[in-house]
């Protein structure tokens, strides 16, 4: 009864809430389409002469022309971009972007800064221009094989990097942490690896091809890895020798580069202290710092647990003293800026404020710095709320407001819970502070009076009385401003080759460079007397929390900057209006979103097979969805085709089906057959929580083989029909945080149910299901899942466990009942990392993890009421069953094995009778494909 899951929508998952209604325009331009909103228009111009110029810029470097105009979709914030239904995922703050590969649509969104939405823009249009390289027409590269072969991932995100960032001090900085570190991935093991290190190293390997061979070398080694199709045979191409020959002469290059400057590893030695060490405490970001202003403790965000969180320790011996909350766990906090994120201390230690992302918007919050418990909560109407600090009254908070496609200083006044922008431009401003409501130093990239206008290019700048004056050399990286008692300025930049902390002295008008670091300090938080300086310090593949005493006797290395920048000519831009006649209206258009297709052929069975394809518009709001299992005949086959619309928040769908269930009822095995209609409703109350509505109207066949069971054969059956009309609705939450294959910690819960209304059975049911996970550590969970199911009224629904979903130890339909209920625990743990084996075949075996775990399950089968009226108690109906074993589960595969013993109690009152009914079944083998529940 429950075709909902079957035909809609996923049992759990979290919520992808549309909580504005987008109007979306499109600019046509020579190659691409850009679809853009409301608020959106200075974006779009700005991108249709970045996207231009690098299409010309790789056409030329790849010597090939895409054929059709690249769609790219526009979004004014990461919150409106997280809002998106081009994809299903859910985009996390760490998602810059994306790109398609079947409809080759290019996704992005604006984060307050014009030079990385410059940067992504080219890396995603460079991921175009290698779908046409690797695979220009779907159907023929499916046909031909080409889509079997994969190309490293390290070599598109690679040169994705390099084509829109050349070389740059990011990357720089990361490659010398691993160099010295002796952390390099080899090139030829780096397919096996994920994440950022991919890109980075990718990037690195482009640009020592550029380096020893020419530019001219990149684009050829592209176009022969797809010749090639093979990494080695591309190697010995391109450079005439293997990958692991390779590797050595490019690990000595950058080994060359870097060894000269590890001694600024002994110099950050001699002048900080780690108080909050990331290796020590298993976390890697560790950003945001905040020094109270008695120097004493230290508030930062910390990734410790998996998610964003938010802790206070002791700036003297990094001793935890107070988490103050984790974000992604409800509405309130579903995230914590994790990567761009702000704290700062009331001037009498009493509250923090930050920014938090809640129910589709950044909100502003005030807490107690004891305990957490939030003091202020202001909704500004804001996409984007940034480096938020207090003024030193504490009655305001002055901050980085993003509002469409602006970036501009804001000030609030938390008593009246309303903002007054500062400045309303193109510009990017960020990381404002403030002495007074006149007086703000913050970073920008505006230009100078009658100057023009190169994005990409900051300053530190001070709001003086309505005017702004630049006080620092412009540069490619700005951060952090911060007022030493003297009202002069410490702040971070990238004058030299690393992000140093830099003194402005307001008295003296000179710059001094204070460090001399290896890589980068980030969020320098002072104390009020300008005492400590704290700070996050990026070192060994993650970021620490470092203090420094005394800043001006322990940091000063005395060397001045001069007022001059290197200006690139292609950061140059000038605003100008659309024009109206490049500008249409949005209409739906229909293309492939993915199918797949496998057929095989049993003598019993005929032909069989599986089918699905899923169609949708550019936006993602129309989704239209086809998918069978065949087997021999149509009859005896699944059929599923849904319509969603999910343009608004709340999201409506139909479908019609053909569905085959199959249930045991004492010797004989019930084969049903749905065929009919449905619709359903989905309203989502924030990220966690929904509620589902669904009406479905179905002509249910059955036939019932006679004396199925326990030979598995049968020659004789019974048919019948019925119809059958229902309502269904349901609640849903989850805020489950996901680990390699499976849930890792939170919790999960569905409570639904069904009646008939002007049907042949009279059906009420109810099913309850519950989970509970526990993050033990970053690898080690504990799992619990407890399963209520119950059937009411003169007519009874039947539902059977038994199996590794339900009740292992158990064959499948072992225990079936109108009323039912299990309960599953499950401790799961890494098992084997990596493991090779030379003899009798090479083998190799990774992420391997394992599970201890007990079920119990009970079933009651209705022959008799639970209750009677008369003949009193009845127990025998009621059937229990025990399950323990070990199981295992491969990361990539995500497939499991679980080895089960079953412990059957043939019935309570018989078992306490007489200890000869308590039966041991044999071992279970089962081999599933699917992830953990």
């Amino acid at each position: 009864m429950i075709f909902g899951l079957l035909v809609f929508t996923q049992y759990f998952g979290q919520n992808k809430v549309q909580y504005k209604d987008f109007d979306f325009h499109v600019l046509g331009t020579e190659h691409f389409d850009i679809y853009f909103y409301e608020g959106c228009d200075d974006l779009a111009a700005f991108a249709s002469v970045v996207l231009e110029d690098g299409y010309t810029m790789l056409s030329e470097e790849l010597a090939i022309a895409v054929d059709f105009k690249i769609p790219v979709v526009l979004y004014n914030s990461p919150n409106d971009f997280s809002q998106t239904n081009i994809t299903m995922e859910l985009i996390e703050e760490s998602t810059g972007g994306f790109s398609e590969i079947l409809k080759n649509r290019m996704v992005v969104p604006f984060t307050g800064d014009y030079e990385d939405f410059r940067h992504v823009l080219v890396h995603e249009l460079t991921h175009i221009f290698q779908f046409t390289i690797f695979f220009p027409s779907r159907l023929e590269a499916i046909f031909s094989g080409d889509i079997l072969y994969s190309v490293p991932l390290w070599v598109f995100e690679g040169h994705c990097e390099y084509m829109s960032n050349g070389w740059d001090l990011d990357a720089d900085i990361f490659m010398r942490d691993l160099v010295v570190n002796n952390k390099l991935i080899p090139i030829y093991a780096l397919e096996g690896y994920g994440g950022w290190v991919i890109y980075k190293e990718g990037q690195a390997f482009f640009n020592y091809v550029a380096e020893k061979y020419g530019r001219k070398k990149v684009s050829e080694f592209v176009h022969l890895m797809k010749a090639k199709r093979n990494l080695e045979q591309a190697f010995l191409a391109a450079f005439g020798i293997p990958p692991d020959e390779f590797n050595k002469q490019w690990l000595r290059y950058y080994q060359i580069k870097y060894w000269p400057k590890v001694g600024r590893l002994e110099y950050f030695d001699n002048f900080a202290r780690i108080v909050y060490d990331h290796k020590k405490r298993g976390s890697l970001y560790n950003v945001s710092t905040a020094l109270s202003p008695d120097g004493d403790k230290i508030a930062f965000i910390s990734d410790r647990s998996g998610t964003a969180e938010m802790v206070v320790i002791s700036s003297i011996d990094g001793r935890l003293i107070k988490r103050l909350l984790r974000s992604a766990y409800s509405s309130g906090y579903e995230g914590l800026h994790l990567y761009q994120g702000g704290l700062s201390w009331s001037r009498d230690g009493e509250y923090i404020a930050f920014a938090a992302k809640s129910r589709g918007e950044d909100v502003l919050y005030v807490v107690r710095a004891a305990d957490g418990r939030v003091h202020k909560r202001l909704a500004l109407g804001l996409s984007g709320i940034y480096s938020p600090q207090f003024s030193p009254d504490g009655r305001k908070v002055v901050f980085t407001g993003l509002q469409d496609s602006y970036s501009d200083i804001y000030i609030c006044d938390l008593e009246r819970g309303t903002a007054e922008r500062i400045t309303d431009d193109i510009f990017s401003d960020g990381y404002p502070v403030m002495l007074s409501d006149d007086l703000i130093a913050f970073v920008s990239d505006r230009p100078d009076p009658n100057g023009d206008y190169y994005y990409g290019r900051h300053a530190v700048f001070l709001y003086h009385h309505g005017d702004f004056i630049r006080l620092t050399p412009r540069t490619g990286y700005v951060a952090s401003p911060m007022f030493a008692p003297d009202t002069s300025l410490y702040f971070v930049a990238d004058y030299d080759s690393a992000y140093d902390l830099y003194y402005y002295s307001r008295q003296e008008g000179r710059i001094t460079k204070q460090t001399g670091v290896f890589t980068g300090i980030y969020y320098p938080s002072i104390s009020a007397d300008g005492s400590k300086i704290a700070f996050s310090y990026y070192d060994d593949y993650g970021y620490d929390i470092c203090i420094v005493k005394d800043p001006m006797t322990r940091m000063v290395d005395h060397v001045s900057r001069p007022d001059t920048a290197d200006i690139a000519q292609r950061d140059y831009y000038t605003s100008e209006p659309l024009d109206a006649e490049d500008v249409r209206n949005y209409r739906p258009k229909f293309t492939v979103d993915y199918f797949t297709a496998a057929a095989e052929y049993y003598s019993a069975w005929g032909f069989s097979g599986i089918g699905q394809i899923a169609i949708s518009d550019i936006l993602g709001n129309h989704h239209i969805q086809f998918a069978s299992n065949f087997y021999g005949n149509l009859v005896n086959s699944d059929i599923f085709m849904n319509y969603w619309y999910l343009r608004k928040r709340t999201d409506f769908g139909a479908a019609a089906f053909q569905y085959l269930n199959y249930f045991s009822e004492g010797y004989d095995l019930l084969v049903w057959r749905y065929m009919g209609m449905g619709g359903v409703m989905q309203y989502p109350f924030d990220r966690f929580f929904r509620f589902e509505f669904g009406l479905y109207a179905y002509r249910l066949f059955e036939t019932r083989w006679l004396d199925f069971f326990p030979f598995y054969v049968s020659n004789r059956s019974v048919t019948a029909s019925y119809n059958f009309f229902y309502p269904e609705a349901a609640f849903v939450f989850d805020n489950v945080k996901w680990g390699p294959i499976g849930p890792h910690d939170g919790r999960r819960f569905r409570i639904g149910g069904y009646a008939t209304l002007l049907s042949d059975w009279e059906l009420r049911s109810a099913i309850v299901d519950y989970r509970r996970y526990f993050g033990l550590s970053p690898r080690t969970s504990f799992a619990s899942r407890l399963v209520l199911a119950g059937s009411f009224g003169p007519d009874l629904d039947y539902w059977s466990i038994g199996g590794p979903y339900s009740l292992r130890g158990y064959d499948y339909y072992a225990l079936t009942g109108s009323k039912l209920g299990f309960l599953n625990l499950e401790l799961r743990f890494p098992f084997i990392d990596r493991l090779s084996i030379a003899f009798p075949l090479p083998l190799e075996i990774r992420n391997l993890r394992a599970g201890i775990f007990a079920d119990l399950g009970a079933v009651y089968t209705d022959s008799l009421k639970l209750w009677e009226t008369e003949g009193g108690f009845h127990l025998e109906d009621l059937k229990l069953g025990v399950g323990a074993g070990l199981r295992f589960s491969f990361m990539y595969l995500i497939f499991r094995i679980d080895f089960a013993r079953a412990h059957n109690l043939k019935g309570w009152y018989e078992y306490y009778r007489t200890a000869d009914d308590y039966r041991r079944s044999e071992w279970k083998f089962y081999l599933t494909l699917s992830p953990d529940w």
